[in-house]
């Protein structure tokens, strides 16, 4: 039973490598069943019996932490500052962070490159775990009640998103060089910048209440 299990995770980790290789270079648009199955080694009746088909499979590629971090309620936990000042930190971190990620990688490029993709079943199915998992890690990270962060962080990752798919294409917005290192810091700084200023207004708002340690517990997840 055990080798059973083993050979099914390798198996299962030769087809999810199989189509992130695809995704990176044929778009999500150009993944398929019989092109997954032959890159992996695999009949393609494993991949319907592992993921139940080609929709489930690309979900599941998406939600399984590669394109954003699947966190425990412990990691969660160490991540929640200790002064109330500090959660525009946590904030614009995890944005940048994630947004390199989307830069640097063509698989998570072509991922994000779906969710502005018309008339296209996969690209929808795409967009949608992809939307799912943005809305998760933007609500365990949030540590704040009173204000609808929700709608204030769909703003800052619409941006992010745009600015990504258009640096690809070495354009510029408001005269910034996007294809460049030098663009992108004074994006960065900018994030830093209107999060500061939001955790500030935050603090001194009678109406939101911040979620931060009482006790001091560092992080070392950046």
């Amino acid at each position: 039973m055990e080798k059973v299990k083993r050979n099914r995770a390798q198996t299962s980790q030769r087809i999810i490598n199989a189509i992130e290789e695809v995704i990176a270079e044929k778009g999500v648009e150009g993944i398929g069943i019989n092109r997954i199955a032959e890159k992996a080694g695999v009949s393609k009746v494993l991949i319907y019996r592992y993921f139940g088909g080609l929709d489930g499979l690309l979900t599941h590629y998406i939600k399984m932490g590669r394109l954003f971090p699947l966190l425990s309620p412990a990691t969660v936990e160490q991540l929640r500052p200790v002064h109330e000042h500090d959660l525009s930190k946590l904030w614009y971190k995890q944005l940048i962070h994630t947004y390199r990620y989307f830069r640097q990688f063509p698989a998570a490029f072509q991922v994000l490159k779906a969710t502005v993709m018309e008339n296209d079943l996969t690209a929808d199915i795409a967009s949608q775990a992809y939307d799912e998992e943005v809305t998760r890690m933007i609500d365990e990270l949030s540590f704040i009640k009173g204000t609808d962060f929700r709608a204030i962080s769909a703003i800052m990752v619409g941006a992010m998103s745009y600015m990504t798919l258009l640096a690809r294409n070495n354009r510029t917005l408001v005269g910034i060089d996007l294809s460049s290192e030098e663009g992108w810091k004074r994006i960065e700084d900018a994030i830093r910048l209107m999060y500061t200023a939001l955790n500030r207004m935050a603090v001194h708002s009678p109406d939101i209440s911040l979620e931060v340690h009482q006790t001091s517990l560092p992080s070392a997840y950046w």
